[in-house]
C-alpha cells in the first residue's frame, strides 16, 4: 500500500483514538518509524483532536468545584498541592478521550459514506461501459449488413411455406456474401431449433444453425457457390443434422 492510501485509510485516526488492534498498532508504529510523512500526519491528527476537544469542551458551573470539595473529607486545605493540580488534568484527559472517540467514530462513518458513493459511481460507470460496448458491437455488425443491402448486386430471396412464413435472405454473388433477416422467423416449438440450408445440385448443404438472437436481427451466413435455393428446417438437435428433418420454408434464387 502506498503512503497516501495508508494515510487515507483511517487507521491513523483510529490509532490516535486508541481503537486499533495489536496488529494495526504495530503497523502504524512501524510505518511512523520508517516515514516522516506518517509521523507528521499523526502529529496533525493529535493536534486537531486536541483543538476539537478544547473547542467543544463544556465549562462546568462556577460553583461546581466548591460543592464537590465541600462533600469531600479531608477538606481541600488538607490536600497536597500535587493532588489539587492533578484533578483538572484528569478531567481534561477524560474530555479529550471522549472527543477522540467521537471524532474517530465520525471519521469511520465518513469513510463508509465515501466508500458507498465510490461503489455507486463504479456501478454506474460499469453500466455505461456495457452500453457503449453494446453500441459498438451493434455498429460493427450493422455496417457490413448496410453495405450488403445498399449494393445493387444484392438479391433478396423470399423463403416461404406458401402460407404464413415469409423469410428474407440476401445474396450477393459479387461480394460472395449472404445474410438472413431473422425477424421474419416464427417462434420455434419448445425443444426445436432452426437450421439453414443451401440447395446445390438438388442436395442440401448445411449453412449452420439459425441464431434467433442475432445482433440487430441480422445473421451473416457462409456463402455457398452455385446454390440454386435456400431452405430452413426445424430440428430437435441444437447443433443440427446432416440432412433436413422438417422443412418449414424454401425459396429459389432467380437467375441473373
Amino acid at each position: 500500500m502506498d503512503l497516501q492510501s495508508f494515510i487515507q485509510s483511517g487507521v491513523l485516526e483510529a490509532y490516535v483514538a486508541g481503537q486499533c488492534d495489536a496488529t494495526e498498532r504495530q503497523t502504524v508504529e512501524r510505518m511512523a518509524a520508517q516515514h516522516p510523512e506518517i509521523r507528521a500526519e499523526l502529529a496533525k491528527i493529535e493536534q486537531a483532536l486536541e483543538n476539537y476537544a478544547l473547542a467543544n469542551a463544556i465549562a462546568p458551573p462556577a460553583d461546581l468545584r466548591g460543592r464537590i470539595l465541600d462533600q469531600l473529607s479531608p477538606k481541600p486545605e488538607s490536600l497536597s498541592p500535587a493532588i489539587n493540580q492533578a484533578k483538572p488534568s484528569v478531567r481534561l484527559y477524560q474530555v479529550l478521550v471522549l472527543a477522540l472517540a467521537a471524532l474517530a467514530g465520525f471519521l469511520f462513518w465518513q469513510k463508509r459514506q465515501v466508500d458507498a458513493e465510490n461503489e455507486a459511481l463504479k456501478s454506474k460507470a460499469d453500466a455505461l461501459q456495457t452500453q457503449v460496448d453494446d453500441c459498438n458491437q451493434r455498429r460493427e455488425h450493422t455496417v457490413p449488413m448496410a453495405n450488403l443491402l445498399r449494393d445493387s448486386d444484392t438479391r433478396s430471396i423470399d423463403l416461404t411455406d406458401g402460407k404464413a412464413y415469409h423469410i428474407t435472405v440476401f445474396n450477393n454473388k459479387i461480394r460472395k456474401e449472404c445474410a438472413l433477416d431473422v425477424n421474419g422467423l416464427p417462434v420455434p416449438t419448445p425443444g426445436k431449433y432452426f437450421q439453414f440450408w443451401a440447395i446445390v445440385d438438388g442436395k442440401p448443404v448445411s449453412m449452420g444453425m439459425v441464431q434467433l438472437n442475432a445482433i440487430a436481427g441480422w445473421q451473416p451466413l457462409p456463402y455457398i457457390e452455385n446454390a440454386q435455393a435456400y431452405a430452413i428446417s426445424e430440428e430437435t438437435n441444437p447443433t443440427g443434422n446432416p440432412t433436413p428433418t422438417v422443412v418449414i420454408a424454401v425459396g429459389a434464387l432467380k437467375a441473373g
